[in-house]
């Protein structure tokens, strides 16, 4: 995540939970102080705290009953209006699990380990098959988590997935959402059997049926421009960005 994303979800966190968030943080003293000892904490020591997540906070204010009346005359703008929608779906717990590993840099964790994968016996899919669904009855599943258990983060995995609201960053969609259900699948940017690279930054979250195409048809992933390049010479961009830094000047 970059920066002003980091900063963003803390904003929209301590703006919806407010004391409660502060609390849970670790802060009890005056609250000036907690946002300027939270914007060091998202943007690193020796660099002087600055207004974007005051005037972030300020934004999302605008959508809740937290008593900072005074603070609502900044207007939102489309971006804070859409990361509402999207964030708000998530519960205290689930939300205060993202915003501590984004401040912890947990989310941001490499986990590159060098391991011997047998591709014939564990496939790019079968990979990606364990990381999505846990169903410890499966043979396949038993076959990956004994090649993979020590290297795969599904907490992460499931982190990013409730940071999209389980949409796909292609399309936008939730393919389950009318039904109640969320499908939502992660995929490796760089295949993790041959990079063994389960950091946030080369994780995807996306629907079932970008999800299958991709791997059917193997397209390159191009960071600076975020989409995906098929042999075809058709592209799939990436629309929804909360988390990804390749290709991008930390701001």
């Amino acid at each position: 995540m970059t920066i002003n994303q980091k900063k963003s979800l803390v904003a929209f966190y301590i703006s919806k939970f407010n004391d409660d968030a502060f609390r849970e943080l670790g802060y009890g003293g005056p609250v000036s102080k907690a946002m300027d000892d939270l914007s060091v904490r998202i943007t690193g020591p020796g660099v002087e705290p600055n207004a974007y997540l005051r005037r972030r906070r300020d934004e999302f204010d605008v959508f809740f009953d937290n008593g900072r009346v005074g603070q609502r005359n900044r207007k939102p703008t489309e971006t804070v209006k859409e990361l509402y929608g999207q964030w708000n779906v998530m519960e205290f717990e689930e939300i205060t699990e993202i915003v501590k590993s984004v401040l912890d840099g947990t989310m941001e964790e490499s986990q590159v380990i060098n391991l011997e994968v047998d591709e014939e016996t564990v496939s790019e899919y079968d990979v990606e098959t364990y990381l999505n669904f846990d169903d410890n009855t499966a043979a396949l599943n038993k076959t990956v988590k004994s090649v993979m258990e020590r290297t795969y983060s599904k907490k992460k995995v499931e982190m990013l997935k409730r940071l999209y609201a389980y949409r796909c960053q292609i399309c936008g969609q939730n393919v389950g959402e009318e039904h109640g259900v969320n499908i939502a699948e992660a995929h490796h940017i760089k295949y993790f059997s041959k990079s063994v690279d389960n950091s946030s930054d080369n994780l995807l979250i996306l629907c079932p049926n970008h999800h299958s195409l991709i791997h059917v048809l193997n397209p390159k992933f191009d960071y600076d421009e975020l989409q995906y390049i098929y042999p075809d010479g058709k592209t799939d961009k990436i629309i929804l960005d909360l988390h990804l830094t390749h290709g991008k000047e930390e701001e």
